[in-house]
């Protein structure tokens, strides 16, 4: 402020220097026109066309703000009408968050009124509508905003929402797929497409799209999740599986297994399916090798079962071998080995090395097993999905976390 008066000061000051100059100088103007003759000061003849000058800018001004004033006018209602429109539209979704429906409807209605902006208001109605259990207007909505590519990736987001409330996983599944399509990088899409691939049993397209999944995670983040390499770990076993036993691709099948046991060396079912594929293949020398390095990893009644009948030892030369293949670490894993090779003797009736193996074992320490590592349910064998929560790729062979029911298979 004090800046623009000592610039109007400084003009004043120069316009008074100018028509000071301008009255001391000599000079005289003289026109003759019509038969009029009029003579004057030139210094008052310069003023005069100043004067003039200044006038007709004025004139032009005040000329186009009157020509100009029902456009600023009618913007600034406009303006006002916007304002109001955004007002309503921010009130409407607090009021979804909240779960006024009531007050979310009347705020949609009065932001459609005000707003002319369909990809705003229309993920508003939408969205009033789902809280209302409307789903027939709520897809009405979504659909409208699949048409604008700036709102599409939202609209079949909540496509996809209607269809999984609705029970339909195909729809859900298109929808999803979609949505991924716009945004390859949308966490959201890409969780839900791998839930809706896993319930389909859809594994190849599950691993494709965890792959793509992991890669973003890594660039993101710079690690990777362990419910993504237990996804990943599961997809593998699953349609290697799936190979094996439907397609009777066994070869496809060892390829997936031995992709699984490169990531995860202890995931037991894929140790099991490997090394008697091998046997099927008359390759018992490699399931042997499986086996046994296997066994220090993951010392489990299956695997010692498994050699016992590959090496066609005499008993107590079978539970020598066992013995020398217990893992000496960690403590969990060795006392867990004492209790399994203990059983095994117990069963061939060497009842005093039993006892003996049994004395080893430290009955305090919680036995590895499957858990879940959302619901921290306890499961005596590995399941795709968890049988209390539902988790897919939820279970994982560790030492228990709390004290939780065992759930058979």
């Amino acid at each position: 402020m004090f800046l623009r008066l000592m610039i109007l000061f400084a003009l004043i000051w120069i316009s008074a220097l100018a028509a000071s100059w301008l009255m001391v100088q000599p000079g005289a103007l003289s026109i003759e026109w019509l038969g009029w003759h009029m003579k004057m000061r030139s210094s008052l003849a310069i003023t005069i066309v100043i004067i003039f000058a200044f006038s007709l800018v004025l004139f032009d001004r005040l000329q186009r703000g009157i020509w100009s004033m029902p456009r600023w006018l009618g913007g600034r209602w406009r303006q006002r009408q916007e304002d109001a429109g955004n007002k309503a539209l921010t009130l409407g979704l607090m009021a979804v968050s909240a779960g006024e429906l009531a007050e979310a409807r009347r705020q949609a209605a009065r932001a459609q009124r005000l707003l002319k902006s369909p990809q705003l208001t229309s993920l508003l109605s939408a969205q009033v509508a789902h809280l209302a259990g409307d789903h027939a207007a709520a897809r009405h909505y979504f659909n409208d905003l699949t048409l604008d590519q700036d709102s599409a990736f939202l609209g079949h987001i909540g496509l996809m929402r209607l269809a999984l409330d609705a029970k339909d996983p195909s729809t859900a599944l298109h929808a999803a797929s979609k949505a991924l399509a716009l945004r390859p990088k949308s966490a959201l899409a890409a969780t839900q497409l791998l839930k809706l691939h896993a319930d389909n049993n859809d594994w190849p397209s599950a691993i494709s799209l965890l792959d793509l999944v992991i890669k973003n995670c890594k660039k993101k983040t710079g690690n990777v999740s362990a419910m993504l390499m237990r996804q990943r770990t599961a997809f593998l076993y699953l349609d290697g599986l799936d190979k094996c036993l439907k397609a009777g691709d066994n070869n496809s099948a060892m390829s997936r297994f031995k992709g699984v046991l490169q990531h995860n060396p202890v995931f037991l079912p894929a140790i099991l399916d490997l090394a008697d594929l091998y046997v099927a293949q008359s390759k018992p020398h490699k399931a042997t090798r499986l086996l046994e390095k296997s066994f220090a990893l993951v010392p489990h009644t299956n695997i010692a079962e498994r050699l016992q009948r590959m090496w066609g030892n005499n008993d107590g030369k079978t539970v020598s071998k066992l013995i020398t293949l217990m893992p000496k670490t960690p403590a969990a894993l060795e006392h867990a080995a004492y209790n399994v090779v203990s059983d095994i003797a117990a069963t061939v009736g060497l009842d005093g090395e039993a006892k003996r193996l049994r004395n080893l074992y430290d009955e305090s320490i919680p036995v590895f097993g499957w858990q879940c590592a959302r619901c921290k349910s306890r499961h005596d064998s590995w399941h795709s999905h968890c049988q209390s929560c539902g988790t897919f790729a939820g279970l994982n062979w560790q030492q228990p976390e709390k004290i939780t029911p065992l759930i058979g298979s």
